[in-house]
């Protein structure tokens, strides 16, 4: 160790640390061998690295508001093991960016901290902690430091843990060992993120997965012919029957219900009668192109907001449109707090798109959620005169 080391460079940064872990990477990582080092982390704690990236095990399970402290140095720093609880190193490349990242599993990272590019030592030290595993709070207070200096090739030093009063240090896991043939056989593991969190499942599970949770959102199989049209899948689970029928409508047919589509938004929001929209809708419905103001729907959403709410520059200052949470039980998604005019313009637009199973398929949509509560009405209506 030289004595004359100097820091150069400081940096504080708070990371939402959670599932006992933390990776520091150069830029260089490939997030798909995460899991491998964590493999190895768990058999030779607390660390593991590749030379791109170094996975930290913490005594913690979570921490969402860890406290770190980024240092650069011009050589190896002084050694001030005493004052911390686990210490670990290792080698660590920065990229030509010139910046380092620090991430934790659900998505959590930093990655503003500059450091110049070059093979560096690190150092990873932590202290503060409470128990191994979960430490009673999310918010335990411990805190970590990060130290890097030039790598000249020397050694590291060996790891540091905390020896925890009236527990002592968890055993390490070994790795088993696999044979060449079970190493070729050996199933994959993928990391899912979901509503419950992050989790491992096998490879060959995942498709089963998938195509489960595919006929929840869609109340049943795919239908092939609206698999890659938005909305598609809320209408078939919200009434299968008529999703099932569009899928079957020839272009005229699809074509006359995103008209009726957009004609009874329209009503129902109460601009049907506007004579510049009226005069739209019988167009739209002959199948000739729309006057103005829809010859430019930009124009046309102006117009509509002029009339709600007045000239654009009395209402700098103004909410121009409601936009609400939704408050629709499973039943019915589209029963929603929305402003109905805007939504009724938007079905005549979606109308007129060129590709005519989009265009019945948004119109019929759109105005379901102009129709909100009374959108079961809307169903009715067009699957007695469609389905």
């Amino acid at each position: 160790m030289t004595n004359g080391a100097n820091r150069i460079a400081e940096h504080m940064v708070e990371l939402m640390m959670d599932y006992g872990q933390f990776c520091i990477d150069g830029g260089l990582g490939d997030p798909d061998i995460e899991l491998d080092l964590l493999d190895q982390a768990w058999a030779r704690r607390p660390c593991a690295g590749d030379g791109t990236v170094l996975l930290v095990l913490s005594p913690h399970q979570n921490n969402f508001e860890m406290s770190i402290t980024v240092q650069v140095w011009d050589d190896r720093p002084p050694n001030d093991r005493d004052d911390w609880q686990q210490v670990c190193e290792g080698r660590l490349r920065v990229d030509s960016e010139g910046a380092l990242s620090i991430s934790s599993p659900l998505g959590s990272w930093v990655d503003a901290c500059p450091v110049p590019p070059g093979d560096y030592l690190i150092e990873v030290g932590g202290r503060g902690f409470v128990n191994y595993g979960w430490p009673g709070t999310t918010t335990p207070g411990d805190i970590w430091r990060i130290r890097l200096w030039p790598d000249d090739g020397g050694e590291l030093l060996p790891h540091q843990q905390w020896d925890m009063p009236g527990y002592g240090i968890p055993e390490n896991v070994p790795i088993p060992e696999r044979t060449e043939a079970e190493e070729s056989a050996a199933e994959q593991w993928v990391v899912v993120m979901d509503s419950t969190g992050s989790r491992r499942i096998l490879a060959s599970e995942l498709e089963a997965e998938l195509a489960a949770a595919e006929r929840l959102e869609w109340g049943g199989d795919p239908i092939p012919e609206l698999r890659e049209h938005l909305s598609a899948a809320e209408l078939a689970r919200f009434d299968r029957p008529l999703a099932e029928a569009i899928a079957t409508m020839d272009e005229p047919t699809l074509r006359r219900l995103a008209r009726r589509c957009a004609v009874k938004a329209c009503e129902l929001a109460g601009i049907a009668e506007r004579p510049w929209v009226a005069t739209a809708l019988v167009e739209l419905c002959e199948g000739r192109p729309l006057p103005a103001p829809f010859d430019d729907m930009e124009t046309a959403f102006e117009c509509l907001g002029e009339e709600e709410f007045g000239p654009a520059e009395d209402r700098s200052r103004q909410l121009v449109a409601t936009i609400g949470k939704p408050r629709s039980s499973h039943a019915n998604p589209f029963d929603m707090d929305v402003h109905r005019p805007h939504f009724a313009l938007s079905a005549v637009e979606h109308a007129t798109d060129p590709d005519a199973l989009t265009a019945a398929v948004a119109a019929l949509h759109t105005a379901a959620v102009t129709f909100g509560a009374d959108a079961p009405v809307l169903f009715a209506e067009i699957g007695a005169e469609f389905r």
